[in-house]
This record gives structure tokens, C-alpha cells and sequence, in this order.
């Protein structure tokens, strides 16, 4: 029997959808950010330590990338959002405000495959670069009298 290998370019056309999530990697190891329905953006504990746990950021958008950035900032700003206890190892962000002025509409939770944290701890969320995390519920089966 002879076997025959295609090469990625011949079996990777328009028929095939590229899974981007990538393995799983070990939580210690990971940053991971997600932003819900809800406008929530939800981080790790490996991503607030390495953003030098803030009490608060200052959020911004590029239009032109589909990129939020994240930075450290001072509480006291006007432009501050605290960063909220979610979990004994989760933080989060109530984004809502900047996701409606800067029209981002989320209708599902998305997870960022490759968030970018700076020497300076500012964080970069890619719009383009995420894969759907929604928990699917099961419908109960009914029983039978």
C-alpha cells in the first residue's frame, strides 16, 4: 500500500476552517482574557500579575486594528475603570460604557487567542484574533409520568 501525503497548502482551501485556540496550556502558563455579552472583560491571575495588579485602567480602541488596549492607570482618573475582584484567582473589568460608545458589540463570551501584555503592562486585546468560549446548556430531558 502506497500512502500519499498532501501538503498543507493542498488540503488547507477554502473548505477548511483553521481552529486558531490552539492546545491547552498549563494555567500557571497562561494568559487568558475574555470579554462576555455582557461587555465583562474577565482576566486570569497570570494576566493581572503581569500587568502589575492594578487597581484601575484606562481603556482605549483602534478602529483601524480592532485592537482594545488595556493600561494601568491611576484610580483616581476620570477615565478609570477598576479592576474588580471576580474569583479567588479572576479579575475583571465593566467595560460596558467604552463598548457602547465605541459600538463593540459582543453576543457571545470570546476568548482573545493571543493577548499581548507590554514591558509597561499595558495589555492589547486583537477583536480579530478570538474564539468562541459560550457554555452550550443541555436541556433536561423531561420525565415521564
Amino acid at each position: 500500500m502506497i500512502h500519499t501525503f498532501l501538503n498543507v497548502q493542498q488540503i488547507m482551501d477554502k473548505s477548511y476552517e483553521v481552529f486558531l485556540g490552539g492546545p491547552t496550556k498549563a494555567a500557571q502558563d497562561k494568559v487568558h482574557v475574555t470579554i462576555n455579552s455582557q461587555n465583562v472583560i474577565a482576566m486570569n491571575g497570570n494576566c493581572y500579575r503581569l500587568m502589575g495588579k492594578p487597581a484601575a485602567v484606562r481603556l482605549a480602541f483602534s478602529r483601524e486594528l480592532q485592537t482594545i488596549a488595556m493600561a494601568p492607570c491611576s484610580p483616581r482618573l476620570n477615565e478609570a475603570f477598576p479592576v474588580l475582584t471576580k474569583s479567588v484567582s479572576g479579575w475583571r473589568v465593566n467595560a460596558a460604557p467604552f463598548c457602547r460608545h465605541f459600538n463593540i458589540d459582543i453576543d457571545t463570551s470570546i476568548r482573545f487567542i493571543d493577548p499581548e501584555i507590554g514591558l509597561t503592562g499595558a495589555l492589547q486585546l486583537d477583536l480579530r484574533k478570538v474564539v468562541s468560549v459560550a457554555q452550550v446548556r443541555r436541556k433536561r430531558k423531561k420525565k415521564e409520568a
